[in-house]
């Protein structure tokens, strides 16, 4: 009888833990793709920061071409996302859609930088009244951007909640 109860609690121990155990590997996964984001937007040799040091020199080809790349990685790293598993990971799988939607509305917002770099490449061309219409079209994008910022922090903030319900979820 006794060693019925101890296999039994043995059992129940060792599921427990591969749970947490996937539990943790998923959350190390996510971990991971936040320092990923974060070379890609500031990162010393990342794309975001080619993107400043070309528009530093008026290089705008080259400022095009890093936000290009900013893309591709964003896309990389959305793809390496989609493809974790979640099954039996309580929460796991809220959290996997936060994370996503969150990392598309960045790609988006960095991705929208394209739009102000070909206008301000058309507004070194421009003169007079010319001028003063490109600077409206520059005043426009950044309004539109202003709203690109706004669902960033809107998906940010269910970032959060979806983190610390799994959190709690997970016993972490």
């Amino acid at each position: 009888m006794k060693l019925t109860v101890c296999l039994a609690a043995f059992l129940f121990l060792t599921l427990s833990a591969c749970k947490s155990s996937d539990a943790a590997d998923f959350k190390k996964s996510l971990d991971r793709s936040e320092r990923r984001a974060f070379e890609i937007i500031v990162g010393k040799e990342g794309p975001g920061e080619k993107k400043l040091q070309s528009l530093e020199k008026e290089d705008y080809k080259g400022a095009l071409t890093a936000v290009k790349q900013q893309t591709l990685e964003f896309d990389i790293l959305i793809s390496d996302i989609s493809k974790l598993s979640a099954d039996g990971i309580p929460k796991g799988e809220s959290l996997k859609t936060a994370y996503l939607e969150y990392y598309e509305s960045l790609k988006e917002l960095h991705a929208f930088d394209s739009k102000e770099i070909e206008q301000q490449a058309v507004m070194r061309t421009l003169k007079d009244n010319e001028l003063k219409n490109g600077h409206n079209a520059l005043i426009a994008l950044a309004r539109k951007k202003k709203k690109l910022y706004a669902a960033v922090y809107e998906k940010e903030a269910l970032l959060h909640t979806a983190a610390e319900s799994f959190k709690t979820s997970n016993g972490f």
